[in-house]
């Protein structure tokens, strides 16, 4: 397997599928999110997920509550 990247032609112009033809699932590391009104980073800990603002470098963790009744078999593909 050849390192590829997938790029667009320019900055912020083109969308990775659509309203009516999506991508099933994405598989990153941390997920980095800018546009004109913000820039972010969201961070996966060992066991929790934190966003960092990075015009400050302010952290924040996300506040989640358990859902007992929509617990998955967690997937043993690594």
């Amino acid at each position: 397997v050849q390192d590829t990247h997938v790029l667009p032609f320019n900055d912020n112009t083109q969308d990775l599928g659509s309203t009516s033809l999506r991508w099933a699932n994405i598989y990153t590391g941390d997920l980095h999110l800018r546009n004109d009104r913000g820039d972010y980073t969201l961070i996966e800990e060992e066991d929790m997920l934190t966003i960092r603002f990075n015009k400050t470098g302010k952290r924040y963790k996300f506040l989640l509550e358990a859902v007992p009744h929509l617990d998955e078999e967690p997937s043993l593909k690594f």
